[in-house]
């Protein structure tokens, strides 16, 4: 039987992510094995790494694709430089009963009439076109993020990040090998491999937030186009599959998959080739019955629920405020991620997550009813629409700051001072314009006089709407 295999050639000077889903993509266009084959010498005498260790760096990029994926060392063995035609002329020798084709760069279009015997080339094997931007399945080309492996170069020699764009063991490979000018004292600690699922108002904040701190997400997945394509603006691959994205890039530390709290991810079996930490940004439910279907052990299963309003898909999380729910070990795990979102965190039991999202929708949900109707009060009273919404701010941000500094005894208004009399006229006056609005009002008065009972030492004096009141006969 015939064996059709794409020849994926080039210098690899490192091997990045982004060779290794035009890996991914070549064996999803419906070929039988993909033959990585790096150059031996470049034929433009440009400087690169010893052939033996960058044929190394494949091997670690590449070997979670099992034997479908080789790495064809066929150039180190002919002399002079590396000319393809005259790769694949060997190979062709040596495996006759295998069908070649040739996976090439679009951006090398341009190029190819130069080519050494250009003619013989394209009549000895087809050519398939890989390209930069979003991939459609059943396309005569697959593409890849724009990803540069000069630049990954720049920043080792630098000493900068370049873990965002190399698996893992790539990087430590650079590092304890000391290529490109990189040393493991010189150089940061690669940041945190994330992938994000759900690019809504958390996943996209999220994005957003990784990015600017120099970890950008391995990948995201999503399946409305717009998010996706806000997402190759910032050079992450976007997928509208999660599961392919894994596939393309399964080295990921942190999987987080920011989906709405009823969604349940499902995956087939042996569909993990790697273990990472799953993450989900819902703060309701247990991270057991979130992630029941994908096989992954407990103790690699959490909650990191932002505990603040996220208003936009573009909102900086950078030091806010987590709660977190999982082992022992798994909070201990996620320190690396936390670090980088420089976030103060809140453990949550596991049997307290519904309890404490009802808090946290009490105390920022249920102020910003109180907020809204007040500012439609005082529209309807005349004042001016950006007059009365700065009036609410600045009511509600003195009496937080009143509350943070002094707890209770902070509390201000006729409830504090028992002034019952002017109570009972803002219950009138809230019933005339709206009645729903004042039977809070008249809920709040009442929750408030439970906790400022007074006693004898703490009776307050009273106050100026006691003038309110009518005399005593």
């Amino acid at each position: 039987m015939t064996i059709r295999v794409a020849l994926f050639g080039g210098s690899f000077n490192p091997p990045h992510t982004g060779h290794a889903q035009v890996v991914l993509h070549l064996l999803h266009a419906g070929f039988d094995e993909v033959w990585v084959v790096p150059a031996s010498v470049h034929p433009f005498g440009k400087e690169m790494a010893p052939f033996p260790q960058r044929a190394e760096m494949l091997r670690l990029a590449l070997s979670d694709f099992g034997p479908k994926v080789r790495i064809c060392t066929v150039e180190s063995e002919l002399p002079g430089p590396s000319r393809t035609i005259e790769t694949v002329e060997e190979l062709i020798r040596r495996h006759p009963d295998h069908h070649f084709t040739l996976a090439l760069g679009d951006d090398q279009v341009p190029d190819l009439p130069r080519w050494h015997r250009i003619e013989a080339l394209s009549a000895l094997v087809p050519f398939f076109f890989v390209g930069r931007g979003p991939w459609t399945p059943g396309e005569a080309a697959v593409r890849i993020p724009d990803y540069s492996s000069s630049e990954i170069r720049r920043r080792f020699a630098e000493g900068q990040d370049a873990g965002a764009f190399l698996h893992r063991r790539v990087h430590d490979f650079i590092l304890a090998a000391q290529l490109y000018g990189a040393s493991p004292g010189r150089s940061q600690p690669a940041p945190p491999r994330t992938a994000i699922v759900g690019l809504g108002r958390v996943g996209g904040s999220l994005l957003t937030t990784l990015c600017a701190a120099g970890a950008a997400p391995l990948w995201c997945a999503d399946p409305d186009p717009e998010r996706l394509a806000d997402a190759r603006q910032r050079h992450v691959a976007a997928y509208d599959d999660w599961m392919l994205a894994y596939e393309a890039a399964p080295e990921v530390d942190f999987l987080l998959f920011c989906t709405p709290d009823s969604w349940r991810p499902e995956v087939r079996p042996g569909f993990w080739t790697t273990s990472p930490l799953c993450l989900h940004t819902g703060g309701m439910h247990r991270p057991a019955e979130v992630f029941a279907h994908l096989g992954i052990p407990p103790e690699r299963l959490g909650i990191l629920h932002p505990a603040r309003a996220v208003p936009s898909s573009c909102t900086s999380l950078s030091g806010s405020l987590f709660s977190v729910t999982g082992s022992a070990s798994f909070l201990k795990r996620i320190l690396p991620l936390l670090d980088r979102l420089q976030a103060t965190t809140v453990p949550v039991a596991e049997e307290d997550r519904m309890a404490f999202h009802a808090v946290c929708a009490l105390a920022a949900n249920g102020s910003q009813v109180l907020e809204q109707a007040a500012e439609d009060l005082f529209l309807r009273l005349g004042i001016k629409p950006a007059v009365s919404r700065d009036l609410v701010r600045r009511l509600v941000s003195d009496s937080l700051e009143a509350w943070w500094l002094l707890g209770r005894a902070g509390f201000t208004g006729p409830w504090v001072r028992r002034d019952e009399m002017t109570a009972h006229l803002h219950e009138k006056e809230l019933t005339r314009m709206e009645p729903g609005v004042a039977i809070i009002y008249s809920d709040l008065k009442s929750e408030a006089g439970r906790w400022l009972v007074p006693d004898a030492q703490t009776d307050p004096k009273p106050g100026p709407g006691d003038g309110n009141l009518p005399e005593k006969p």
